[in-house]
């Protein structure tokens, strides 16, 4: 029983892909239900995505549009995926304060985002816990939502970013951060030589 266990274990992972596409679109559902999208953006990072989320509230007569910025690094294997990140929220909210009668206002807000997620057969599963803060409308200063989010890979990975230029803007990348860092010490060296120089005059 225990060799079954250890072999799914290894052979599961092999049929996950993490992080194998450029685009995907799907539905939310949870605390909130909605629809969901995704896209890849390499010139961030490798790993970065920007989702839009389309949601309405389960508990509320309110909806709400999210863009949310996340970062994704590999957990336990590459093939799935830790991610997290953070994002604006702006919306609309069709009820009335129960104190003074006058309308609640849309939210809009900042929004954080935590979550996991996996790639199978050219479906995305995600599961995640995303805070809403509002700074304006909105029922509470604060919405705990959690979301399980089901999507269809639309585009795998390099279908729209090409593959070449992708590692070429990388390589680029790095190499600017190499100058730029080779140009921040070398400053450095040259304040504290100075630094010591008018030192050893007044002295």
């Amino acid at each position: 029983m225990i060799k079954k266990i250890l072999l799914a274990s290894w052979l599961f992972p092999l049929f996950l892909t993490a992080q194998s596409y450029d685009a995907s679109l799907g539905l939310r559902l949870g605390t909130d239900w909605g629809a969901t999208a995704q896209i890849r953006v390499p010139q961030v990072h490798k790993n970065f995505v920007l989702e839009g989320i389309l949601q309405s509230s389960l508990q509320r007569d309110e909806g709400s549009f999210t863009l949310l910025g996340k970062q994704h690094r590999p957990l336990l294997s590459r093939r799935l995926n830790l991610f997290y990140g953070a994002g604006v929220h702006a919306g609309w909210n069709n009820e009335l304060d129960k104190e003074t009668g006058e309308e609640i206002g849309g939210p809009v807000g900042i929004d954080g985002v935590v979550g996991i997620e996996a790639t199978f057969a050219g479906f995305n599963l995600s599961y995640d816990f995303k805070p809403a803060i509002n700074v304006g409308g909105g029922s509470s200063l604060l919405y705990a939502q959690t979301g399980i989010s089901i999507r269809y890979v639309i585009a795998k990975r390099n279908v729209i970013w090409d593959k070449k230029k992708e590692r070429a803007n990388r390589k680029d990348k790095k190499q600017r951060q190499r100058e730029k860092n080779r140009e921040k010490k070398r400053k450095e060296r040259e304040a504290s030589g100075k630094k010591w120089f008018e030192v050893w005059k007044k002295g």
